[in-house]
């Protein structure tokens, strides 16, 4: 009897030893993980900080540019990109895009869709099944196109997400259009933006997104390229008149009051995107801010921060 209890003793002790263990290695598992997660809360928080301030500095700098009366105070800065920005530990990245050089998505016709794709180029037939199955994803009904695809189609497929027949909020939402393949999104992305007012800078816009206003030949594109390289690039309707043949002219005024109603001449919106991160650290910041402008004033007319 004394051999069997001291063997339940040793069993007992034994057994302790490794619930003591089990329970210190479990406690410093959960302490590392609350480490962590304060870790990365406060490198967010820097993240965050550095790319407000690359945003706010971008701000400062079309603040200043307004004052200075030009005619398109803030052409020559869009499509600027500035150099990493050190903050101590903290690095950011800010890039200034013209919302009017891009297609906005959400306000765009399905001619409009179509005829940018075909400029990409794609193939007419493709432009034509990819504008619809765009359109239909975005459109507020389940009434399938002719050649687009809604609701049922996508559950036939068997897809992970679902047209949601409201305006698109991320470009990075059309990846999941029917017939986006990844290499025809990295080309198509380039040019269209959910952000502006859906009017299209004619002096800033490639060539790709000013194909897909109707109306312009290949020659008035051409024309409204190259005086870009000018002190003075073309600043009205009339003026591009001027400049190009007779059957361009007849294009323009066939287009008549949509081409009217769809183009700028000078950059009146602009995109400030911003990337902030903590040196390394895997944790990053974006912040989109949508700045316009009127007269000499400047207002925020859309803001939105990722972790």
């Amino acid at each position: 009897m004394t051999h069997r209890r001291s063997g339940f003793a040793l069993m007992a002790a034994l057994w302790l030893v490794v619930l003591v263990g089990i329970t210190g290695y479990e406690l410093s598992v959960r302490s590392r993980a609350r480490r962590l997660a304060i870790a990365n809360s406060l490198e967010a928080v820097q993240a965050k900080g550095a790319a407000e301030a690359a945003s706010q500095t971008a701000q400062a700098v079309l603040a200043l540019l307004l004052k200075q009366n030009q005619a398109d105070p803030w052409r020559q800065l869009t499509g600027f990109r500035a150099d990493t920005s050190s903050f101590g530990d903290e690095r950011a990245m800010a890039r200034v895009v013209d919302v009017g050089s891009l297609l906005q998505i959400n306000r765009a016709s399905e001619d409009d869709i179509r005829r940018l794709l075909a400029a990409l180029p794609l193939d007419a037939g493709d432009a034509d099944r990819l504008a619809q199955c765009i359109m239909d994803w975005k459109d507020a009904d389940n009434a399938r196109r002719g050649r687009g695809a809604e609701r049922d189609d996508y559950l036939v497929m068997g897809a992970r997400v679902l047209p949601p027949n409201a305006t698109v909020a991320s470009i990075e939402d059309l990846r999941n259009v029917n017939g986006v393949t990844s290499a025809l999104y990295a080309r198509f992305s380039l040019y269209v933006t959910v952000h502006g007012s859906g009017k299209i800078n004619v002096n800033s816009a490639p060539r790709v997104v000013l194909r897909s206003l109707a109306g312009l030949t290949d020659e008035a594109i051409d024309v409204l390229l190259a005086t870009r390289q000018s002190t003075r690039p073309i600043r009205s309707m009339e003026e591009l008149m001027q400049r190009v043949s007779s059957g361009s002219r007849a294009a323009l005024l066939n287009a008549g009051s949509e081409l009217a109603g769809k183009i700028i001449f000078d950059t009146r919106q602009v995109l400030i995107e911003s990337d902030g991160w903590v040196v390394g650290s895997p944790v990053r910041s974006h912040m989109s801010v949508v700045v316009e402008r009127s007269g000499d004033a400047m207002n925020i007319v859309a803001s939105h921060v990722v972790r």
